[in-house]
């Protein structure tokens, strides 16, 4: 065999050899990403399959037709596919959650928190970085020839016009139903197992805007309010309205029955349980572990996230204006109105937010330079302190509306720290995340405590409102269900346990006390504003007729005013739903806000 004939033998196998290293880069990537999401393969399709790795397939040759090196366009694909499947390893280990489309948005804030939590290399994560890291080196052996610009312009286009059609289809319900895919909404953890995480990602990306409600029109939500009858005239005297909507406060207890070594919320409970001039229930919420923007804005406006698309952040997404809230309401009633938040502004975009929400102040944790630390946060205590300040100084006239998210029981909880005692134990359960988690339970009900206890003495009449913006990650209280036989993940139609919290409304006079009230985030305010003696606002009159038949709309759980679960089938022809999807759509995006007293941004 003459030399070139040796080198034509072997530049053929250096191709041949780059073709497969091309195609199979692709291939070991995907089963990687789904690896490091956990997803149980056995359940897909041959078609779901292969249709997952052809957008790798795909994706590869764009990076290659657009740097016309192989070697890099290699590389850098197995690199990209590799920090993707990372990052969603780590954010579903947080918040049991895959990443979603809307997750850029909250990149920052999510940045401000990446150190709280753990880290920790599993198998599978070094096996998936060692396996990258192969390709990677066998990707250092191929070669294919430069193509001429024009020829590659022509390929590059032909994979563009491909994937741009991938992605099409996915959006088409059709093709969906075609392929047996599922795209349910509001399971994003779900849809991620059945359909493959990338797929699932790029399906969710039709949801990056909010559609209107079939039939829906501005006209015909003004015609609902109008329907409901005007406000009525504001009191003269009007109590102060302090909301504190605590990180992550709940009761495992909810999950099933354990024992500590001591109370972890003893105060609470005895409000809880019929205190005199206390309103108390179960507040049904839409998240759980993380996500506590979206119990502020179901709070503030009155809206569901049940109708917004699965895991979006309306802060992040739908939030570049002045909206209409509660805020502008106790605007309307008088009210001086301050956010605080003793953390980042930055955070879920809140230093904007709270200025299209028409706050006349916010504090953040500038704001707070002589405040106590509790692990590595602001304590509850030094919010409470910072209220008080607020109260004292303030013009006798002119009540206040306070709207304060605290930080002290913020995840994780996997760490010790010197100033902070681990001091509640929970039995049988083996936890020190259970244990740290409780303790800083006890901490919250101490400095409630001396809250309530100080204003019972305030010369001006006061309401408060204390509830938690969601339960803690599954690591916390799966060892509570543990003792009773379940996970979070098997919980079924009782899934919706993880997503309830307690709530109270206490005021320092006298108001009627009421018990056992089953209810939703975003029917709380008018709740609240019926127990402090102010007349619920046009918008909220007309909620108030869905609430009558629809006592609990969340993300996890809808209820009708007999306790009856009602099906999709039931959801899509309830006329009170039609009505409530009318009043949200024109809440969030139509009803205009007056932008007097609106904060300069």
């Amino acid at each position: 065999m003459d030399n070139d004939t040796l080198r034509t033998a072997s530049s053929l196998i250096r191709k041949a050899y780059s073709v497969f290293i091309l195609l199979l880069s692709p291939f070991i990537m995907f089963w990687c990403v789904e690896f490091l999401a956990n997803n149980p393969m056995n359940v897909w399709t041959v078609s779901t399959i292969v249709f997952n790795i052809l957008f790798y397939e795909l994706f590869f040759l764009l990076l290659f037709f657009l740097t016309g090196r192989l070697r890099i366009s290699l590389i850098a694909g197995d690199v990209f596919f590799l920090l993707f499947g990372l990052v969603n390893h780590f954010v579903m280990e947080f918040r049991s959650e895959p990443i979603v489309p809307w997750d850029i948005f909250s990149a920052g804030t999510a940045a401000g928190v990446a150190s709280n939590y753990d880290y920790t290399l599993t198998p599978t994560v070094i096996g998936c970085i060692s396996v990258t890291f192969l390709l990677m080196v066998l990707a250092l052996f191929a070669k294919l020839p430069v193509l001429r610009f024009r020829l590659r312009a022509i390929f590059l286009l032909l994979v563009v016009c491909s994937l741009s059609s991938y992605i099409y289809a996915l959006h088409q319900d059709k093709f969906i139903k075609a392929m047996k895919f599922d795209n349910t909404l509001f399971t994003p953890w779900f849809m991620a197992r059945k359909n493959g995480l990338t797929t699932a990602f790029l399906m969710d990306l039709r949801y990056l805007k909010v559609e209107q409600p079939e039939g829906y029109s501005k006209e015909a939500a003004e015609e609902l309010i109008d329907e409901a009858g005007k406000t009525d005239s504001v009191p003269a005297d009007r109590p102060n309205i302090i909301v504190i909507m605590n990180e992550a406060f709940s009761d495992p207890a909810v999950l099933g029955d354990f024992k500590t070594n001591q109370d972890y919320m003893p105060f609470f409970r005895t409000l809880y349980s019929g205190a005199g001039n206390t309103v108390s229930g179960m507040l049904n919420v839409s998240v759980k572990g993380g996500n506590t923007a979206n119990t502020e804005y179901e709070f503030l406006t009155g809206n569901s996230m049940r109708y917004f698309p699965a895991g979006s952040i309306p802060y992040q997404q739908y939030m570049f204006g002045l909206k209409a809230s509660i805020v502008k309401t106790m605007k309307e009633y008088g009210y001086t109105t301050i956010a605080m938040h003793p953390y980042i502004a930055k955070g879920w975009n809140r230093n904007h937010v709270y200025d299209y929400f028409g706050f006349d102040e916010k504090l953040f944790r500038d704001e707070f330079p002589d405040a106590e630390i509790l692990r590595k946060y602001i304590d509850d205590r030094s919010v409470y302190s910072k209220i008080g300040d607020i109260l004292e100084e303030k013009e006798d006239d002119d009540p206040a509306f306070i709207f304060a998210v605290t930080m002290q029981n913020h995840s994780g909880y996997f760490d010790d720290y010197d100033n902070f005692d681990v001091d509640v134990h929970a039995e049988d359960c083996d936890s020190r995340i259970l244990d740290r988690y409780l303790s800083l339970m006890k901490q919250s009900d101490e400095a409630l405590y001396e809250f309530i206890y100080a204003l019972s003495d305030y010369e001006e009449d006061t309401v408060i409102i204390f509830f938690g913006d969601h339960q803690p990650n599954d690591v916390v209280v799966d060892p509570v269900l543990k003792l009773h036989g379940r996970s979070s993940s098997t919980l079924g139609e009782e899934e919706y346990l993880r997503y309830q919290v307690p709530f109270i409304i206490w005021a320092n006079y006298d108001i009627e006390e009421k018990t056992g009230i089953d209810t939703s985030v975003n029917y709380l305010a008018a709740h609240l504003m019926e127990t402090a003696g102010l007349p619920l606002s046009d918008f909220q009159q007309a909620m108030r007729s869905v609430e009558e038949e629809i006592p609990v709309i969340s993300t996890k759980r809808l209820v009708d005013s007999e306790g009856h679960a009602l099906s999709p089938e039931e959801e899509s022809a309830d006329e009170k739903i039609k009505a409530f999807r009318y009043l949200e759509y024109y809440r969030a995006f139509d009803e205009p806000a007056s932008d007097e007293g609106a904060a300069a941004s």
